[in-house]
């Protein structure tokens, strides 16, 4: 007889997608983060709903604003995993959520596009991944940009109606005073400290020795971190220590970025607001010798910055760990050095290099120019010309006559949908292949015209710096006007050399020496080698000078 076996039904081995949620709220009182925990608790409902679904990770910004993406730490955390292939699928409540921004919107959608990750909208039912086009999320997304910079402008329209009649209400104490039920109460211990700070700047002490002091007593700033001189000077300007209140010192523009107010805004001064802990003429004589300190040291007005008073001021770069070079006085010379190497030569090995070795490399780059201009400058001027009338002209006609074509097709292509001839799934994926390749057109243009003023600003430096040879005139000593006019920056690898980034874009290496040669000859057994790019040849040809350096008179 026969043996029937009973076999359960087949189970279809469904891929379960690694999805992410990603909550954000933009600030952090209580109902706030109510809010947020109800979101995480939605996602991990929804999510266990689908059954091919699997819960990777709810990422969430707490007390973050929507406006910029450089806070928000859980959102680049987000997109680091998803690059790195631990996400399959994000969901989030709204497109604001995710940014208010349209630009970092579009830019997210786009990267993850390419990573085959697409991102659901609940509130606005888009799924990225069956988008057929971006110009609806770039609507909607324009429409969250526009509501945040609505709701942002209506809040400081109420602050600063507080602000007129004199009852706003302070939210965060300065350093010296404790908030309580809205009211600035004096806080001894760190008020103690404020008042040293003002005694010991106006008996002659530096702001910087001043923070030099705090630390080795180990006294803690407001967040528990070290003290700066940019701390100590932060307390010395600030005329709330006086007991008045001065409101909207800083303000925030369209793109949230904050500003000192230097007149640009009204301020608004409540006298008396709070008990004082530094009397009127201690505080205007605290004024009076920093003013006095930034014109010595050549501090721009207002900004709290220095200007570039020195020809080599921000100018030279480590080539190690990319931090600025910082001016040093010596005994018997001037250096610069690597801020990094000052604080530990663990972080940068890159030691510092005195500024008579840098003056007298320049001299020398010059001079070789000087001496090489008919086979290097005029060459390479010539190439660039050449280069600027021939360059992508054909191109960007071929780009513009492929995007005309595009909406001649879309158009044809709406027509037949609407007479009932085309098929509206065929329609929608020939039209997403239209906008693809048209928004491709207008990338390819954008960075042509890029390149063509590139070519055009190299161009121009280039003949400056050509005119300036052709006087002949070689250097015997450093010519600080001549630096600011044709170099960008100084990069130090190391040492014994450095290399000279001209504005015209050449980078040319410079050995480091005591004193600068001036060459009245130079040898003429160069060895000549075409590269695709004109700035590349003019460059290998510097460098058969520099090795050849020893065989110029």
């Amino acid at each position: 007889m026969s043996t029937i076996t009973k076999i359960e039904g087949y189970q279809r081995d469904v891929k379960q997608l690694r999805v992410a949620a990603y909550c954000r709220v933009s600030t952090d009182n209580f109902e706030q983060l109510e809010s947020l925990q109800n979101q995480r608790e939605h996602y991990q409902e929804y999510i266990s709903h689908h059954p091919n679904w699997q819960l990777a990770k709810i990422y969430y910004d707490e007390g973050i604003s929507g406006t910029k993406l450089t806070k928000r730490n859980a959102l680049k955390e987000l997109l680091g995993d998803c690059c790195n292939h631990r996400i399959d699928l994000i969901v989030t409540k709204s497109i604001s959520r995710l940014s208010r921004n349209t630009t970092d919107c579009l830019q997210i959608v786009r990267e993850l596009q390419q990573l085959n990750i697409p991102i659901i909208f609940e509130k606005e039912h888009i799924n990225t991944g069956a988008m057929a086009s971006e110009l609806f999320l770039s609507i909607l997304s324009s429409i969250a940009q526009d509501e945040s910079h609505s709701t942002a402008g209506n809040l400081r329209w109420a602050i600063r109606k507080r602000f007129a009649s004199g009852e706003f209400r302070v939210s965060s104490a300065p350093y010296g005073y404790k908030l309580r039920d809205g009211n600035l109460l004096i806080y001894p211990a760190e008020a103690r400290t404020v008042k040293h700070i003002f005694h010991k700047f106006l008996t002659g002490t530096s702001a910087t020795q001043i923070a030099k002091d705090l630390n080795g007593h180990q006294v803690a700033t407001q967040r528990g971190g070290h003290w700066r001189s940019n701390t100590v000077l932060n307390i010395l300007r600030n005329i709330n220590y006086t007991g008045d209140m001065l409101c909207q010192k800083t303000y925030r523009d369209d793109q949230y970025h904050r500003h000192f107010n230097h007149g640009e805004l009204a301020q608004y001064l409540i006298e008396n607001h709070h008990p004082s802990l530094i009397s009127y003429q201690a505080f205007d004589q605290a004024q009076k010798i920093i003013k006095e300190n930034a014109q010595k040291c050549h501090i721009e007005v207002g900004t709290h910055k220095y200007q570039q008073h020195y020809p080599f001021s921000g100018k030279i770069i480590c080539g190690y760990c990319s931090t600025t070079f910082k001016r040093q006085t010596r005994p018997n010379k001037i250096c610069w050095a690597c801020q990094k190497h000052l604080k530990s030569a663990k972080q940068c090995p890159i030691k510092a290099i005195s500024e008579e070795s840098l003056e007298a490399a320049f001299c020398s780059m010059m001079n070789k120019l000087i001496f090489s201009q008919r086979f290097l400058l005029q060459p390479l001027l010539e190439e660039l010309q050449n280069q600027a009338n021939s360059n992508s002209n054909g191109e960007l006609g071929k780009l513009a006559e492929q995007i005309k074509a595009n909406d001649h097709k879309a158009e044809t292509l709406t027509q037949l949908m609407q007479s009932g001839l085309l098929d509206k799934a065929i329609y929608v994926n020939q039209t997403a292949k239209l906008e693809q390749d048209t928004y491709q057109c207008r990338q390819k243009i954008k960075l042509l015209n890029s390149q063509n003023t590139d070519s055009a600003n190299n161009f121009e430096e280039v003949r400056s710096l050509l005119r300036w040879c052709q006087k002949g005139q070689t250097l015997t000593s450093f010519d600080p006007n001549l630096f600011q006019t044709f170099a960008q920056q100084i990069i130090v690898n190391d040492p014994t050399e450095v290399i000279f980034k001209l504005k015209c874009a050449l980078e040319l290496t410079e050995k480091l020496t005591k004193k600068a040669a001036v060459y009245q000859q130079f040898y003429r057994g160069i060895i000549k080698q075409r590269f695709n790019e004109p700035i590349k040849q003019a460059e290998y040809l510097y460098s058969i000078i520099e090795s050849e350096g020893d065989l110029i008179g």
